[in-house]
């Protein structure tokens, strides 16, 4: 690289010395997941997508040892954006290794009347009653895939040594996922969230991940079903709203890339970037 000339793929600084995110674009065909994506999302983001004429929130990604990437948090948008035909993609890449980075799980809360056991049994997959003590260590140990916490019990879902664990949750998932509507939940305290909800049939507690499980989930074929992993990133890249022009028309992706950072100092210089490192509650999500 001549002397004095920018990598486009070196983030810019802010007046403070900070880095801003680093946001990149990148080959489609170079992008993986590591959970399914939610087609009823998908297909609502397309047609804001092609409504809005541009990406508001890029996903975050991490780049694997073969150069791929990763996305961490963003299936829906990166799915969307394969759907309209984007030969490119938009990141914002992390440092995977950051401890900042954290990855945390959440719990699939069901409100509607609905015997979940029955229908992950259905779905044929092994399951058996057990104390929710019993439970949290079994799957804790890795011993179990997951478990269904009930108002009086808890039922253990059994790995099976034929089927990967992800395989193994896409079923557990599949069978209730459709019949009920699913509230994403950080606990599995029952008395907790049926003070909070009003009333709870049963929630789905699942394993936490590594982001070494991570990884090999998402070069493997078999991905986690929606709504499971929960990713903690700081300094997310919000409101970017890059024309879907520059994801979508032909062009070199260095060139992109060059136009993408032009872009970022353009917004620096007119005092568009703002960081604000308070936590919030969105309440129209």
């Amino acid at each position: 690289m001549p002397h004095g000339e920018r990598s486009s793929h070196a983030p810019l600084k802010l007046p403070t010395g900070g880095a801003l995110p680093n946001l990149r674009i990148v080959s489609a065909r170079d992008v993986l997941l590591h959970e399914d994506a939610d087609p009823v999302r998908v297909e609502r983001l397309v047609s804001r997508l092609r409504q809005d004429g541009m990406l508001r929130n890029p996903p975050v990604a991490a780049v694997l040892s073969d150069g791929r990437y990763v996305v961490l948090d963003g299936a829906n948008r990166a799915s969307a954006l394969a759907a309209i035909g984007a030969p490119v993609v938009a990141l914002q890449v992390v440092d995977y290794a950051d401890p900042a980075i954290r990855l945390e799980v959440w719990r699939h809360l069901i409100v509607e009347p609905m015997d979940a056991v029955a229908a992950v049994r259905a779905a044929g997959l092994s399951v058996e009653r057990a104390s929710r003590d019993a439970a949290a260590r079994a799957l804790d140990e890795r011993k179990v895939a997951c478990y269904i916490v009930t108002d009086h019990d808890a039922f253990v879902v059994a790995l099976s040594q034929s089927r990967p664990l992800a395989a193994t949750l896409s079923l557990a998932v599949g069978a209730y996922k459709g019949a009920a509507r699913i509230y994403r939940v950080p606990t599995e305290d029952f008395e907790a969230l049926a003070r909070e909800y009003g009333k709870v049939s049963a929630i789905i507690v699942f394993p936490r991940l590594s982001k070494q499980d991570i990884l090999e989930i998402a070069a493997s074929p078999v991905k986690l079903p929606t709504g499971i992993t929960r990713h903690l990133i700081p300094g997310r890249a919000l409101r970017l709203n890059l024309s879907l022009d520059a994801l979508t028309t032909p062009g070199d992706v260095e060139q992109k890339n060059r136009a993408l950072q032009d872009l970022i100092r353009r917004r620096l210089l007119d005092g568009a970037v703002r960081y604000y490192p308070e936590g919030a509650y969105l309440f129209d999500e």
